[in-house]
């Protein structure tokens, strides 16, 4: 979770009169209902009659960034940390609207002060351990940024982080975090497989996936000389002792991407055959970035990284008025807003059925255009051109500005030019297909 979102000092009426004990309830009670903007109000209202408390300016920061509001939530950190600089809360809130402002030197500079202040095992110091990898990819410090993530495990066991044998004669990985992550970081099996191969090493190395990961990482892996074993991953299997994929371009020692083939695919199988010719430009699209759940900063990002219903039709009728076909490929509960907007079916009857039978639908399409989410990794790995919509404040994954990723150099990104413009992002991303830049099987 992002270190803005695990709660300011809240305020419990600690040296306040009682007459801010209701407002300060209603307020936990907005939060827990996902109200921000009221909490932010109460807090706002609180610390206006309380003008040197900055537990309350902290506490309407916190509110405001949940509510997706950076630039707001950064003016009442600031105000609280003129009162107490060393209001930990509040700087660590003020790195988050700094990363999601794009302003990421000054994101940077604040997790750096940061880091020896908190204990390493404490739940406050991982948080910032990881905001803090995260900038630095944002900023292409690769070598920083993996080092940093392959840290984390020691930290929290109280241990300094001890050196990895990438010859050992059996090597398990094991995927963390969500599924977007696990097709993003399974690129670094390449160099580890290259090293052992150099040692010697024929076999050896086994990866443990989410069962929805399986089948698309055997076949997807299947073209190198020696693939790993893809064994399913049980919640209930202890992952200890085991390395994360998350982190083993740290322990592989890596200061940059690994080198892939032109069109940057390491996953693709003959198994995911393309469509024939002669037919309307078949679109697949995905607009939604899965359910949320309840953790409130989970549902902040699935609302900032999921397409509005009108902006979704705006977008599907006019790639229809321009003579594509528009597939759906959304999948999970949100699947209902494609099938209410008479989306097509895929082609040949495909489904989505787990991330191969995903692969396989995607292979017979021309461009697949995608929120922020799992799709857009998917695309990327398999080296298939696709467009990815992207929210104002986008993950440092994507940079801060540009229309290309060095992760995949066959995406395009379209960027709303300002927060919430959504409109904005979806008229550039028009602008490029009705302007004949993209062809079936020609770049974008």
């Amino acid at each position: 979770m992002d270190a803005a979102a695990r709660g300011a000092d809240d305020v419990d009426g600690a040296g306040l009169d009682p007459s801010c004990y209701e407002p300060l309830q209603q307020a936990h009670q907005l939060q827990a209902a996902g109200d921000w903007l009221s909490a932010a109000a109460i807090y706002a209202e609180l610390a206006c009659r309380h003008p040197d408390d900055h537990r309350l300016l902290a506490n309407q920061g916190n509110a405001l960034w949940l509510a997706d509001l950076p630039a707001a939530a950064h003016l009442a950190y600031s105000r609280a940390l003129a009162l107490n600089p060393q209001c930990l809360v509040s700087r660590r809130g003020l790195a988050s609207c700094l990363r999601d402002l794009n302003c990421f030197d000054q994101a940077l500079a604040v997790h750096r002060l940061l880091e020896p202040i908190f204990p390493h095992r404490s739940e406050e110091g991982l948080a910032n351990l990881w905001a803090h990898s995260q900038v630095l990819i944002g900023l292409e410090r690769f070598g920083e940024a993996f080092t940093r993530m392959a840290s984390r495990r020691a930290w929290a066991a109280g241990r300094m982080p001890t050196p990895w044998n990438a010859l050992a004669a059996q090597i398990t990985l094991v995927t963390e975090q969500g599924f977007g992550d696990s097709l993003q970081f399974v690129r670094f099996l390449l160099p580890l497989l290259r090293r052992r191969a150099a040692a010697g090493l024929r076999n050896g190395v086994r990866l443990r996936v989410e069962p929805a990961l399986v089948e698309c990482f055997r076949e997807g892996l299947a073209w190198l000389e020696i693939p790993p074993q893809v064994d399913p991953l049980s919640p209930d299997d202890s992952t200890q002792d085991a390395l994360t994929l998350l982190e083993l371009p740290g322990a592989l020692g890596l200061q940059h991407l690994p080198q892939i083939r032109g069109d940057g695919a390491y996953l693709t199988s003959p198994l995911w055959v393309g469509g024939g010719a002669g037919r309307p430009l078949q679109v697949g699209l995905v607009s939604a970035a899965g359910h949320p759940g309840a953790d409130p900063f989970c549902i902040r990002e699935f609302q900032k990284r999921t397409l509005p219903m009108p902006i979704l039709w705006r977008l599907v009728d006019a790639l229809r008025q321009s003579g594509a076909q528009v597939h759906d490929l959304q999948f999970g509960a949100d699947a209902c807003r494609h099938r209410a907007l008479g989306l097509s079916p895929l082609p040949s009857g495909a489904g989505l059925d787990g991330f191969a039978a995903t692969a396989r639908a995607v292979a017979q399409l021309d461009l697949v255009i995608s929120v922020d989410t799992a799709m857009a990794h998917l695309m990327g790995a398999m080296g298939r051109f696709g467009w990815v919509l992207l929210p104002w404040s986008a993950d440092p994954r994507w940079l801060s500005a540009g229309p290309l990723s060095p992760w995949y150099p066959r995406l395009r990104l379209f960027r709303q030019p300002r927060p919430g413009d959504w409109h904005g992002a979806v008229d550039q991303l028009l602008d490029t297909f009705k302007s004949g830049h993209f062809a079936a099987g020609k770049a974008p």
